[in-house]
């Protein structure tokens, strides 16, 4: 995840292809999710002031949405939180695949309020912002990045230690 990005926007044709990358996700079903591309100046300085989590200067960004009316449509009320945020997760997952190939960089925002995004944005009620992904092309040199953290794995039961064979 990257915090700092250079100030030139990022090329329309590498937006195309992050959205097509995400795009290629798993989905539930075809229309759950949307995207909303943003690389408007002002759209983005207002929707960095809406949201508490944004705090990176990025150009750009790709706001991850469910089509909540389809989503109810295919999976059930009951599936509607955790499906969209799974076909959200999917396609942020593409995304970070994708930009460093592209060489650019992403930062997830997750700290919003979804009705400050919908406004910003012009959301139909039906639609919610499940995930913003700010797009940009890092700094040539960036702050040094937080140490990785070991993954907590257990074999076959919880709380049983797993030996890594590799």
């Amino acid at each position: 995840m990257h915090r700092a990005f250079a100030a030139e926007p990022v090329p329309a044709e590498a937006m195309r292809e992050l959205v097509w990358a995400a795009s290629r996700a798993v989905t539930a079903k075809a229309g759950i999710r949307l995207f909303v591309v943003v690389d408007d100046h002002a759209t983005m300085r207002t929707l960095r002031q809406a949201c508490p989590g944004f705090i990176n200067n990025a150009p750009a960004a790709i706001v991850i949405c469910s089509d909540l009316e389809v989503l109810e449509a295919s999976v059930g009320r009951t599936g509607v939180e955790g499906v969209g945020r799974i076909d959200a997760g999917t396609a942020a997952a593409h995304l970070s695949l994708a930009a460093p190939a592209l060489g650019l960089g992403i930062c997830f925002v997750m700290s919003f309020g979804h009705a400050a995004v919908r406004t910003v944005l012009d959301l139909p009620s039906h639609v919610r912002p499940e995930l913003i992904v700010a797009v940009g092309v890092p700094v040539a040199k960036p702050a040094r990045g937080a140490k990785a953290i070991p993954p907590i794995v257990f074999h076959d039961t919880f709380g049983a230690e797993w030996e890594d064979q590799a």
